[in-house]
């Protein structure tokens, strides 16, 4: 049975949460941290790119024992998990969740969306999975963002956040919300909001914390494609970086620092972001007035 959950949304540092969570030992989080585990009614479903959909499912798990079978190396530890497709997906993983464990708790972290489609979009270029301009994309948004089309690819549906909130309060009785804002500014006070919800010593300092899963534009594809794909270089080099770099989380840190230097973000034009706040505004002037929303108001300024 799950205790938490953090359920999205998309490009909102929920890889970074639950890294950083899961190195409590009151706290196993499993790897990879989303499991897809409360979306199995959708396993095999969605239409895309081949190779998209077998890396974005490469840790899938559909079965209540492979489920299980995450857990276990912390004993009495809060088991939680962080699929960002949960909060858009709601209609599926709410009643899959509240079978398992109706009294588990909800950790939803929100990102302006305009800012959250632009980044969604940046990764999916990164990875070599989008091939059009942002402004085409953002063009025909209602006919192109539909299922079975994979929902990584709705850059502008994904962020019509209210619905999915409202949902999600609906459903659970504990649900926390946090604004992505705080999350790149004060990390630790996040952390230990999320900590303090968990009923755990809130404990986390202050430090710098290494962003992972971070979008941008390569400034190399050939040393991004290095990094993120198995290859008979890294193969034959990695006795020997493992002996050198003994510290499993030295070498993680090593490797999203070398990640991020790599990448340059961009900006979107005023007009796109004009069309996508034109789209977003009534939508977000209802969300402000949910319980734990009101950061949401300063999106609108």
């Amino acid at each position: 049975m799950i205790d938490f959950v953090i359920v999205g949304t998309f490009k909102s540092a929920s890889s970074t949460l639950a890294y950083e969570l899961g190195q409590r030992p009151e706290i196993e989080i499993p790897k990879p941290k989303d499991p897809y585990f409360y979306l199995r009614a959708l396993a095999g479903t969605y239409t895309g790119a081949p190779d998209f959909l077998e890396a974005h499912y490469a840790g899938a798990v559909t079965d209540a024992a492979g489920f299980d079978a995450l857990f276990g190396a912390k004993p009495a530890a809060l088991r939680g998990e962080a699929t960002p497709l949960y909060l858009y997906c709601h209609e599926q993983a709410i009643p899959a969740l509240k079978a398992d464990n109706p009294d588990a708790r909800i950790v939803i972290v929100l990102r302006n969306p305009v800012d959250r489609a632009y980044s969604n979009y940046k990764h999916n270029v990164k990875d070599g999975f989008e091939t059009q301009s942002f402004a085409d994309c953002i063009a025909d948004w209602e006919a192109r963002e539909r299922l079975p089309l994979h929902p990584f690819f709705h850059y502008v549906r994904a962020g019509l956040y209210d619905a999915q909130v409202a949902a999600w309060q609906a459903a659970f009785d504990d649900v926390l919300v946090v604004s992505y804002d705080n999350v790149e500014s004060h990390p630790h006070e996040v952390l230990n909001r999320i900590a303090g919800f968990l009923d755990i010593a809130p404990t986390f300092a202050p430090r710098e914390i290494i962003r992972l899963n971070k979008s941008g534009k390569p400034r190399s594809r050939l040393l991004h494609d290095f990094i993120l794909k198995e290859n008979p270089v890294k193969r034959l080099l990695r006795p020997v970086y493992r002996a050198l770099v003994g510290n499993r989380a030295t070498r993680k840190a090593i490797s999203e620092r070398v990640k991020n230097v790599n990448l340059k973000s961009g900006d979107m034009s005023a007009a796109e972001r004009a069309a996508l706040m034109a789209v977003y505004g009534d939508d977000l002037e209802r969300l402000s007035q949910r319980p734990g929303c009101g950061f949401v108001k300063s999106w609108l300024s």
